[in-house]
C-alpha cells in the first residue's frame, strides 16, 4: 500500500514539472512574439545595439563639441599593418579632454585593406557615438614608391587648406601622426591654453623608438649586487626643438591658417624625405615668432 502511494506521489511531481516547463517555454514564446510585433523597431534596434556594441557604456562618457573652444584635427597616416592598433590611438585621443577634436585618416600604402580600414573607422565612431569623429580622406591611390607617406600627407594638407578657406572653424589647429602612436591623457590640459592664445606652433617632448646614442647612459655592470642595466639608446624622452632630428611628426601642432598663409608642404625638391618632418618644422619655425615648447612628454612614437 505504501509503495502505491509513493509511486502516485512521484507521478504527480513529474507531471507538475512537465506542466511548469511548458509554461516557461510558452511564456518565452509570448515575450519574443511581443518584442518582434509590438515593440517599436527603433527601441528594438537600440536594445540590440546596446548589447552588441556596448553603447550603454559610452553614453556616460559622451563628449559633445564645445563651440567656445579651439578645434584640433589629427591627420593620421595609416598603412595595412597599423589598422588593428589604430583604435588605441583614436580612443586615447577621444578621452584626452579635447572635445573639439576630429581625426582625418589617410592611407599611405597600396597593400592596405581599405574595406577593413573603413569597418574599423565605423566601429570607433559607433563606440563614441560621433559620426564625424574619424573620417577617411579618399585622396586617390597611394604612390608606388616609398616616400614615407609624405606625398599623401601633402594631399591631405591641400585638402585642409581648401577647407580652411571656406570653413576655418573645422580645423583651427592640425597635428600629423601615424596610426600606431599614442598621446598622454594630459594632452588637452597642456595644449588648450596655447591654442586659445593662437600660437602658430605648439610642440612638446616625446618618446622615440629610434636609437638615440646622444641620450645613451654610460653603464658599468661590474657590480653584481644590483640589477643589470641595459640601455640600447631607444625609448628615450626627447626634448623637443624646432629643427631636424630634434622634432617628430606627431609632436607638433600648427595653426592651420598660419601654414596655409605660407603654403607649407612636406615634400621639397632636393630634400631628404626621411627627415621631412624636421624640415617642415624648420620651415614653419623660420616664419613665426609665435611658438611655444612644452617641456612635457605628451607623445609616444612607436
Amino acid at each position: 500500500m505504501s509503495n502505491s502511494i509513493w509511486n502516485s506521489g512521484s507521478n504527480v511531481r513529474k507531471q507538475s514539472k512537465c506542466i511548469f516547463g511548458l509554461i516557461i517555454v510558452f511564456g518565452m514564446g509570448v515575450i519574443l512574439f511581443y518584442f518582434e510585433n509590438f515593440v517599436p523597431d527603433g527601441l528594438f534596434k537600440f536594445l540590440n545595439n546596446t548589447v552588441n556594441n556596448s553603447k550603454l557604456f559610452n553614453i556616460a562618457l559622451k563628449t559633445s563639441p564645445d563651440p567656445t573652444l579651439p578645434t584640433l584635427c589629427i591627420v593620421t597616416r595609416i598603412y595595412w599593418e597599423q589598422i588593428s592598433y589604430f583604435p588605441v590611438l583614436a580612443l586615447g585621443l577621444y578621452h584626452s579632454g579635447l572635445h573639439n577634436i576630429r581625426i582625418y585618416v589617410i592611407n599611405t600604402d597600396k597593400k592596405t585593406d581599405v574595406r577593413q580600414l573603413g569597418q574599423t573607422i565605423q566601429f570607433i565612431n559607433e563606440l563614441v557615438l560621433r559620426e564625424d569623429f574619424v573620417t577617411f580622406l579618399d585622396l586617390g591611390e597611394s604612390p608606388s614608391g616609398n616616400d614615407y607617406g609624405y606625398g599623401m600627407t601633402d594631399h591631405a594638407l591641400t585638402y585642409l587648406y581648401k577647407q580652411n578657406m571656406h570653413s576655418p572653424s573645422i580645423c583651427q589647429y592640425v597635428t600629423f601622426t601615424n596610426g600606431d602612436n599614442f598621446y598622454s591623457r594630459d594632452f588637452a590640459t597642456k595644449l588648450l591654453p596655447h591654442m586659445k592664445a593662437e600660437k602658430d606652433i605648439i610642440a612638446w617632448d616625446f618618446i622615440s623608438h629610434h636609437r638615440t646614442p646622444r641620450y645613451q647612459l654610460v653603464i658599468d655592470n661590474k657590480i653584481k649586487r644590483v640589477p643589470e642595466i641595459i640601455d640600447d639608446g631607444t625609448d628615450k624622452c626627447i626634448p623637443i626643438d624646432l629643427r631636424v632630428m630634434f622634432a617628430d611628426l606627431g609632436a607638433v601642432a600648427y595653426r592651420l591658417s598660419f601654414l596655409r598663409k605660407h603654403s607649407l608642404y612636406f615634400v621639397q625638391s632636393g630634400k631628404n624625405l626621411f627627415n621631412a618632418d624636421g624640415s617642415f618644422v624648420e620651415q614653419a619655425a623660420g616664419r613665426t615668432n609665435e611658438s611655444v615648447l612644452l617641456k612635457q612628454t605628451l607623445f609616444v612614437h612607436q
